[in-house]
C-alpha cells in the first residue's frame, strides 16, 4: 500500500474517502448537545404517520451534518402481524455523497446499523416501534437513541473569563474543571494511583516489628491534596512490652500538614481470646509531619456521670497484649502540607 499525506501544496485532500479518514479523527460521531436533555436532532412521535426532527447538527463518518428546520420523516407502514422496531438514523452515503435522515425499519428487533466507512454509514437517533398492521409512531413508543458528540477540552488559567459551556472540560494547571453553563466547577487534581508502601513502627525513639514474617502494608492513593490511606498488619510475633505510644510512618514524601490533626479509625482484632477494640488514630504535626503519632480508645475516668473522660494510647501490651494471629488496621485520609 502506497504512503499518503495531506495536505500539501501539490498533495490536496481529493476526495472524500480521504476527507473522511483525517475529519473522523478530529471529533467522535455523534450529535452536537450540551447534555442528553438538549433537543438537538431529538426524534418526537405524536401518534401520525410521521415522526418529527428537531434541529441540530450532528458529525457521522467524518463528515458535518446541519439541520435548520424541524423536519418530517415518513414513519413506514407495517402490514406484519406482530410489533416491528425500526429506528430513525442519520446516514453518511459515500454514492449519494449526502448525509440525510432515513427512517430504517427493522424486525422483532431494532435493525442493524451500516459501518461501511467507504460506503454507507450510520448513527442512531431514535428507535420507534410501530404496532402490527399499523402506520403511526406514539409519542410513548419513540425511545431517545442519539450519540453526542462534544467539544475536547481546553486549558485554562485562573479568571480568564471564558465562557463555562455545559458540560465542556478545562485543565488549568493539573486541576480538571467541568462547564455548568454559569461557571467552572472542580472535578478533580492530578495524585497518585493505588500505591503500595511497608510502614515503620515505633514506640517513643524505638523501632520495632510484629514480626519477621508479618503482613505489613500500608496501601494509598493521592487525590489533589488528599491522601487516603490504609495501614494493615497481620502479627506473627509478640513485640516486647513498651511503654511508649504506638506510631507508625505515612507514606514516604507525603508529610502531613501542620495546620491540623488529621483523624484515622483502627481496629484491633485479637486471636487470643482478647476481642476486639476500636479507636482513633492521630497525627500530631508538632511532633512529626511524617508518622501516625497516637492510636488512641476511650476509658472511663471514675465511675460518675460526671466523671472528665479520657483517652488512652495503645501500647504493644496494653490493654490487650498483642501476639502472633491479632490483626491491626488503620483506615482514614489527611491532607499534604
Amino acid at each position: 500500500m502506497a504512503e499518503f499525506s495531506a495536505p500539501f501544496d501539490g498533495s490536496p485532500i481529493a476526495t472524500q474517502s480521504q476527507w473522511s479518514r483525517m475529519a473522523r479523527r478530529w471529533g467522535l460521531d455523534g450529535v452536537h448537545a450540551a447534555d442528553p436533555a438538549d433537543t438537538a436532532l431529538k426524534v418526537t412521535g405524536a401518534g401520525t404517520g410521521v415522526v418529527t426532527l428537531q434541529v441540530g447538527e450532528a458529525f457521522v463518518n467524518g463528515f458535518y451534518y446541519l439541520n435548520d428546520a424541524v423536519k418530517s420523516v415518513d414513519v413506514v407502514a407495517n402490514a406484519g402481524t406482530v410489533a416491528r422496531v425500526d429506528m430513525v438514523v442519520l446516514r453518511a452515503s459515500m454514492s449519494a455523497k449526502t448525509v440525510r435522515a432515513i427512517y430504517k425499519t427493522g424486525g422483532t428487533s431494532a435493525p442493524t446499523l451500516a459501518a461501511d466507512e467507504n460506503g454507507d454509514y450510520e448513527i442512531p437517533l431514535a428507535q420507534c416501534t410501530v404496532a402490527a398492521g399499523s402506520s403511526v409512531v406514539t409519542a410513548v413508543n419513540v425511545v431517545d437513541r442519539r450519540w453526542f458528540t462534544g467539544r475536547g477540552a481546553i486549558t485554562g488559567v485562573p479568571g480568564d473569563g471564558r465562557p463555562a459551556h455545559k458540560g465542556q472540560l478545562r485543565v488549568e494547571g493539573t486541576a480538571l474543571y467541568v462547564g455548568n453553563g454559569a461557571a467552572w466547577r472542580w472535578l478533580a487534581s492530578a495524585g497518585t494511583e493505588s500505591t503500595t508502601y511497608t510502614p515503620q513502627w515505633s514506640a517513643g525513639s524505638t523501632n520495632f516489628h510484629w514480626g519477621t514474617s508479618a503482613v505489613n502494608i500500608g496501601r494509598y492513593q493521592v487525590q489533589g491534596s488528599r491522601v487516603d490511606l490504609t495501614i494493615h498488619v497481620a502479627v506473627t510475633a509478640n513485640p516486647p512490652g513498651y511503654s511508649e505510644a504506638i506510631s507508625v510512618t505515612l507514606p514516604p514524601g507525603l508529610p502531613c500538614t501542620s495546620a491540623m490533626n488529621s483523624l484515622f479509625k483502627w481496629t484491633l482484632v485479637s486471636a487470643n481470646a482478647e476481642g476486639t477494640i476500636v479507636g482513633l488514630a492521630m497525627t500530631f504535626p508538632t511532633e512529626s509531619t511524617t508518622r501516625i503519632a497516637r492510636l488512641r480508645y476511650p476509658a472511663q475516668n471514675g465511675s460518675t456521670t460526671d466523671a472528665t473522660p479520657r483517652a488512652q494510647n495503645l501500647l504493644t501490651n496494653t490493654p490487650y497484649n498483642i501476639r502472633p494471629g491479632d490483626t491491626l488496621t488503620i483506615d482514614g485520609s489527611y491532607w499534604l502540607a
